[in-house]
Formats: C-alpha cells, structure tokens, sequence
C-alpha cells in the first residue's frame, strides 16, 4: 500500500481542504490506501487542528471519502487511511 503525501503548510484553510480533496481524489483512483498531510504546528495551529479534528473526518465523509485517523507521533503531519 502507498502513501501518498500532500504539504499544506503556509495555506489558509480552504485553500488546504481543496488541495487534500484533489489528493483523495487521485488515492481513490489509484486504490492508494494513505495520505499524511503535513499541515506543520507552530504556526499551523488552525490547519493542525481542523485536520485533527471530527469536523474534517464528517466534511470528508460528505464529500465521499470514509477517512480513518492513524496514530502517528509527528505533531506536523496528519496521517489517514481511506476506507
């Protein structure tokens, strides 16, 4: 299984949420199972926290993409298996 990767650090918001939905778009037609986003922390605070949150997960769900949150130990990046 791949993972694919998508840096938003330094993006607002919405600019984020439409790159991540293109790159769940291209996992889903490539059958690619993960995606981490590296969204950074320090000044990333609002793309940290939206990505980390239940909001993300039930936004992505309405857009067709069943997101499960993987347990990962860098506080810059959130990492995600589509199922």
């Amino acid at each position: 299984m791949s993972i694919l990767e998508i840096n938003v650090h330094g993006h607002e918001l919405w600019g984020a949420i439409d790159e991540v939905l293109s790159v769940l778009e291209e996992c889903k037609l490539k059958s690619d199972g993960e995606i981490n986003i590296i969204h950074g922390y320090k000044h990333g605070q609002v793309l940290k926290n939206y990505f980390r949150s239940n909001k993300f997960l039930v936004e992505m769900a309405r857009e067709g993409f069943r997101l499960k949150r993987k347990d990962i130990s860098d506080p810059a990046i959130s990492s995600f298996i589509l199922i």
